[in-house]
């Protein structure tokens, strides 16, 4: 992390990330033992510390074959994510995200494509050149930004948002059907929530406690504070009930995504500038457990909150329909679950859902443009989105609901 009032400096590229590197992957990839590159130009993605499971490069490399046209000159944009030396996850997990990622990309996302694109239920994933664990742990993807497919911040309408909410139920029946036809994904689990580990009380241990302290402040909201303080003594536990695919009463597993936010997400535009296409990345943190990881992710952190407000049960069910619909595709003849099957795991977990607007949605009501640079630097924007009106009246609006149904037991 920098010193406060100091700019981070990018993360220079490891010596062996180098055209003669390069040149042997574009040589299998793009199926030309004669192929050369001549010439390569990197620039780190993001600040350091930024993307915590992963280094990221954008590389554009020019390169001589005889199979393409015109000449023989190539050029291709890649993306280029390695183990990072630095970090939270570096420090203290070993690396296990990225693990689960070369998994991903080198096995189990190629067989889900395979099996919607060959029954018309094509998934829209990044082309992955290349993954290795050893000398290195490395995967190399075609870069998508020059196709047209860019970043945005919270979709802020359900028509935008039907784009995502189609992978997502593609993406989980594809791992539903395969797990019926001989393919395990039991392998996808963490045990990081079997402890208090200092990502998660980064993540959610201050932000919960701080959360009950401002709970105690709001006019109305006193007879809360129990239930919400005794949630936060054991939220490891449930987030580990969430997310462990043995949890007891459990009606059904699909393979999640894991960590849906805007960063995560490209997508493509029409003229009027609405999206119409949406694809995801980063599969660090992939899963076998309830759907209800990722579509409380799709509510609470790719949709607008007023989104939510206006559209969650229309959410719900056009998913729903979606993986329905996939399932039918694949030719699956087995039960498909039902829509109250999906609400019931909704409901089981929903601590999640408290997580996600206790611990995250209070940042968006921050305004940084009045935080100090030296606190920006560091990180310590403090938790004064607590103390805004709006959000007090939407979580005033929620809280009994998260009590009343039993969520905080």
């Amino acid at each position: 992390m920098a010193e406060a009032g100091t700019e981070a400096k990018p993360t220079p590229p490891p010596e062996w990330l180098n055209s003669s590197y390069l040149e042997s992957i574009l040589r299998k990839s793009e199926g030309d033992k004669d192929l050369t590159v001549h010439n390569i130009d990197i620039t780190p993605v993001g600040k350091p510390g930024e993307y915590i499971a992963s280094q990221l490069f954008r590389i554009t490399v020019e390169y001589q074959s005889a199979k393409v046209a015109g000449g023989g000159q190539g050029s291709k944009k890649l993306v280029v994510k390695i183990l990072p030396e630095k970090g939270i996850i570096a420090e203290n997990m070993d690396g296990n995200l990225f693990k689960t990622e070369l998994k991903m990309y080198g096995e189990f996302l190629p067989k889900m494509k395979r099996v919607l694109d060959e029954n018309e239920k094509p998934l829209q994933l990044p082309k992955c050149l290349h993954t290795a664990e050893l000398p290195r742990p490395v995967i190399v993807l075609e870069d998508l930004a020059p196709d047209g497919w860019k970043s945005h911040d919270l979709i802020e309408s359900f028509e935008e948002a039907k784009p995502v909410t189609i992978e997502i139920a593609r993406f989980h029946a594809a791992s539903f059907f395969l797990s019926k036809n001989k393919t395990d994904f039991e392998s996808f689990q963490t045990d990081v929530f079997k402890r208090k580990d200092p990502l998660l009380e980064w993540m959610f241990g201050k932000n919960l406690n701080a959360f009950v302290e401002a709970l105690r402040t709001w006019d109305g909201c006193e007879k809360f504070v129990a239930p919400f303080e005794r949630a936060t003594g054991d939220y490891c536990e449930r987030l580990h009930n969430i997310y462990s695919c043995q949890t007891p009463g459990r009606l059904y597993n699909v393979l999640n995504h894991g960590d849906f936010h805007s960063k995560n997400l490209l997508h493509r535009f029409n003229d009027e500038n609405g999206i119409v296409a949406t694809r995801f990345l980063d599969f660090q943190a992939s899963c076998w457990s309830t759907p209800a990881i990722d579509l409380y992710y799709l509510l609470n952190n790719i949709v607008h909150y007023k989104v939510k407000a206006s559209h969650k049960d229309d959410l719900i069910s056009f998913y729903h329909e979606e993986f329905c619909a996939t399932l039918k595709a694949l030719g699956y003849l087995g039960y498909i679950p039902t829509m109250l099957d999906l609400q019931m795991e909704l409901l089981r977990n929903g601590f999640l859902d408290i997580l996600h607007y206790t611990c995250f949605l209070q940042f968006r009501f921050i305004d940084f443009t009045k935080i100090a640079p030296e606190k920006l630097a560091t990180g310590d924007v403090g938790f004064v989105g607590l103390e805004n009106e709006e959000y007090q009246t939407i979580m005033k609006g929620l809280i009994p609901g998260y009590v009343y149904k039993g969520l905080l037991e």
